[in-house]
């Protein structure tokens, strides 16, 4: 066989050489010599097989020389479309630069692949005097292969375009070319992922648009809705309130007394309503219902009226509500039987919210009366009178005593049960805190002292329940939840209405270590003792028992 024809061993030991001599050359890129030594490999596999295919024929060679010729020697290490580009390498002489191409084929009877493998061209030397610190690898673009299968045979096609040779600085930009093709799918995926993201994001957005929409337009229909109920006094009490307008009350002094009576809600739809209207109005008393529309209340205001006539009731310190309402019934004011009823209603006071409900009370409100001096209309509505003393006992129990409520764990109703039986227990104003410190003693050692067995209690059950009691059977039933010699700790409600000393001493008891204590009828004098041998003496000493 002619070597000019064919220089197989030529082939062999070049290809075998330039893989070593990459490796020497690409220490700075790991995967570029990977891809070397894979070539040579196969290259080596691809040697042996022609070596026994020589030995059987010439003709062999002679035809994959002819082959070698017609082909663009295709890299036999690259046989899928990934438009990988091929490295290249320079030799030491400058006469092995030349394109060499081996067309290595296989017998197809015998089974075996047939392949094109590309020479590979290697300018890394050149490269590397260029620039010591930052060399260029010169690369070579492959062609693109077509691979085609055809029973046992299995050919490659290269195109017949030239090859395109680039250059890069470093394996980071060559790994950047390997990567164009894979890069252009991801490309496309990640701009269908940023179109669905778009349009996810879009939705979301006019979800949030037209939610915020809708919540704007209900809360205008509601405030609507609410204002134009306002207006019309639509949803309102229908109770008589009488109150007086001062001599030379401004608007906005009438508008505030409007609101304080309970007859307006909003003050500045009132007022621009009185602007539009742009009536005078009158002082002096008048009449109003809450269910009234804003245009029948300044019509009202705005016709001169005559003060009504008034009178002022005094109401003593521990007073009963059926005492209350007596006085003013006899005073003209309203009647005994209507203030009672609306006294026990809720008529939405802060306080009102603190009373404990029980069924065993006999009166609902009864310790709420606040005792003082009011001056009341004559022939007024009882609503309004009840309103009028309910407000005055607002102001009365401030927030500091409701503080002082709280810091001695106790409630509104038990502060106001225990002061109304102080109330009635104590002589005098001074007696009260020590009073009080007697109950509390017992009630906080109810072991020993399981009631109070306080005496202004049975008074109450005889002088309130069983008069107003509507049948024996309900006689009954309160007695038992007022009598402090069989109940348990405090009695079911307050026996009478207590004043500010005694709601005062409850809050702020004596420090005592006293149980009992009893008072003389005729001097209002106190005794009190801590043991009952000391008590059964003091009865003696008050006049209530006689000595043996």
């Amino acid at each position: 066989m002619d070597d000019k024809d064919f220089k197989l061993d030529d082939i062999i030991k070049q290809y075998s050489k330039k893989p070593e001599k990459a490796q020497d050359n690409t220490e700075e890129s790991a995967q570029t010599s990977q891809q070397v030594n894979e070539a040579a490999e196969v290259i080596e596999e691809a040697a042996v097989s022609v070596g026994e295919a020589v030995s059987e024929a010439s003709d062999t060679a002679q035809s994959a020389e002819e082959t070698a010729d017609e082909a663009n020697a295709p890299d036999a290490d690259k046989p899928e479309d990934d438009g990988i580009a091929d490295i290249s390498f320079p030799e030491a002489s400058q006469e092995d630069n030349e394109k060499e191409i081996a067309d290595i084929s296989l017998d197809p009877e015998n089974g075996k692949e047939e392949k094109e493998v590309s020479d590979i061209e290697l300018d890394a030397e050149k490269a590397f005097e260029e620039s010591d610190s930052d060399p260029i690898i010169p690369i070579t673009e492959n062609p693109r292969t077509d691979i085609t299968d055809d029973g046992n045979e299995r050919t490659q096609t290269a195109d017949k375009a030239p090859r395109k040779k680039c250059y890069v600085r470093d394996e980071e930009d060559l790994k950047i070319i390997r990567s164009n093709k894979g890069s252009s799918s991801s490309k496309k995926k990640k701009k269908k992922k940023a179109k669905k993201s778009r349009f996810n994001n879009s939705v979301f957005g006019g979800l949030i648009i037209i939610s915020l929409i809708l919540t704007v337009s209900i809360v205008i229909a509601y405030n609507g809705i609410r204002l134009g109920m306002e207006y019309l006094g639509i949803g309102k009490n229908s109770n008589e309130i009488t109150f007086n307008i001062p001599d030379g009350a401004t608007s906005d002094q009438v508008i505030k007394l409007l609101e304080e009576n309970d007859i307006i809600k909003e003050p500045k739809l009132f007022s621009i309503i009185m602007r539009m209207k742009n009536l005078d109005f009158y002082p002096g008393d008048i009449t109003l219902r809450p269910s009234m529309s804003y245009a029948q209340i300044i019509d009202e205001l705005s016709v001169n009226r005559t003060n009504r006539a008034t009178v002022a009731i005094t109401f003593p310190e521990g007073i009963t509500l059926r005492e209350a309402a007596q006085l003013l019934e006899d005073n003209k004011v309203c009647t005994k039987k209507d203030f009672i009823f609306q006294f026990n209603k809720n008529q939405g006071f802060a306080f009102e919210n603190l009373i404990e409900e029980s069924d065993l009370k006999f009166y609902k409100m009864e310790g709420f009366f606040f005792p003082d001096t009011y001056e009341f209309y004559l022939e007024d509505d009882a609503y309004n009178v009840a309103r009028i003393i309910k407000e005055h006992f607002a102001d009365k129990f401030t927030s500091s005593m409701e503080s002082k409520m709280k810091q001695n764990g106790m409630t509104l109703n038990e502060v106001i049960t225990l002061a109304s039986v102080v109330q009635k227990e104590a002589g005098t104003v001074k007696d009260m805190p020590i009073v009080a410190s007697v109950f509390i003693n017992r009630l906080d050692n109810s072991q020993l002292f399981p009631s109070l067995e306080s005496d202004a209690t049975s008074n109450y059950i005889k002088n309130v329940i069983k008069k107003e009691a509507d049948s024996n059977v309900s006689i009954k039933y309160y007695t038992e939840g007022y009598d402090t010699y069989h109940c348990k700790g405090l009695p079911a409600g307050p026996i009478c209405n207590p004043g500010l000393d005694a709601i005062n001493a409850v809050l702020n008891p004596e420090q005592t270590e006293y149980f009992f204590f009893c008072n003389n009828l005729d001097t209002g004098k106190a005794y009190y003792a801590k043991t009952n041998e000391e008590h059964e003496k003091n009865l003696v000493k008050a006049g209530l028992v006689s000595a043996e």
